[in-house]
């Protein structure tokens, strides 16, 4: 029998209480939670005026600049690389903070038909993440009370074995778990790459990959600029690389002069070998002529 400070029955309380209170944290976070997305973030905007005004279906998406705000773009672009930050409360009412410049650079990524087709793909992952939900994870959570109730209430005929029970019950909703976030995941997946194919086909392919370089140009040069000791400091070393080529180069043009002249020194010691090697042989000859 597991030791448990308290005895058996309070053991059995602990699992069932928290078990039970799980439960009721899941359908809270349901009912109070639904399409919450930065949801902090949404009231910073109450005062201010929306750069551009979206609706449709019941819904609107206000467009706000993140220079209008102080700390949002050094929380979220800087620390987080977030140049488009999503904020809503209640799944109808959305505010969406851009940097300024990635704005005007890839403004289209943003219009009413973009942004329609991402909350339409919000909504069709919270109606998958409830139905997940009301066909597995509460069925297993009733399980899983039922299993707790059972043991405490009969533990006086099951003994230990009560004990043992909660854990194997515990353990196979932990493997139930895994296996529907898996599945929900896969759902999600192919979920998103409909609505990016959607997109596509709203831009067009050739326009579509320019934003995406366009978007990833502009990304890629804001952060050069908020590096620029690492510009310096790559300049730098090009110039030390440049200044170590050109060094190499002249020692070995130097050593290429010190070569030819040893050649033509060499060249004309042979030259005057051979000439006096020559005068040499005349002399002979005429000696021998006499």
């Amino acid at each position: 029998m597991l030791n448990y400070k308290g005895g058996k029955c309070h053991f059995y309380f602990h699992i069932w209480y928290d078990i039970i209170l799980l439960y009721f944290l899941i359908i809270l976070k349901r009912k109070g939670d639904f399409m919450r997305i930065n949801a902090k973030l949404y009231p910073v905007a109450d005062e201010v005026t929306p750069y551009e005004t979206q609706t449709f279906d019941n819904k609107k998406v206000e467009l706000f600049m993140m220079s209008s705000f102080e700390g949002i773009k050094e929380e979220f672009v800087i620390k987080k690389g977030q140049f488009a930050v999503w904020s809503s409360m209640d799944g109808l009412n959305y505010r969406l903070f851009l940097e300024d410049g990635y704005y005007d650079t890839v403004k289209e990524l943003y219009c009413q038909t973009v942004n329609k087709i991402w909350l339409d793909f919000y909504d069709r992952t919270d109606a998958i993440s409830g139905k997940f939900s009301k066909f597995f994870v509460y069925p297993l959570m009733a399980i899983a009370i039922a299993a707790c109730v059972l043991s405490i209430v009969l533990q006086k005929q099951i003994g230990a074995i009560g004990s043992w029970i909660i854990i194997g019950v515990l353990a196979l909703m932990f493997v139930a778990m895994i296996f529907v976030n898996m599945k929900i995941k896969k759902v999600i997946v192919n979920e998103n790459a409909k609505s990016r194919q959607l997109i596509v086909d709203h831009f067009g392919g050739n326009r579509f990959d320019e934003l995406i370089e366009l978007q990833k140009s502009y990304m890629d040069e804001y952060f050069n600029k908020l590096n620029p000791v690492e510009e310096e400091k790559t300049d730098s070393e090009n110039a030390e690389n440049t200044e170590n080529a050109e060094n190499v180069e002249a020692e070995e043009a130097a050593t290429t002069e010190e070569n030819k002249t040893e050649e033509a020194e060499d060249k004309k010691e042979d030259t005057i070998t051979e000439e006096e090697t020559s005068e040499n042989l005349e002399a002979n000859e005429e000696i021998k002529g006499e």
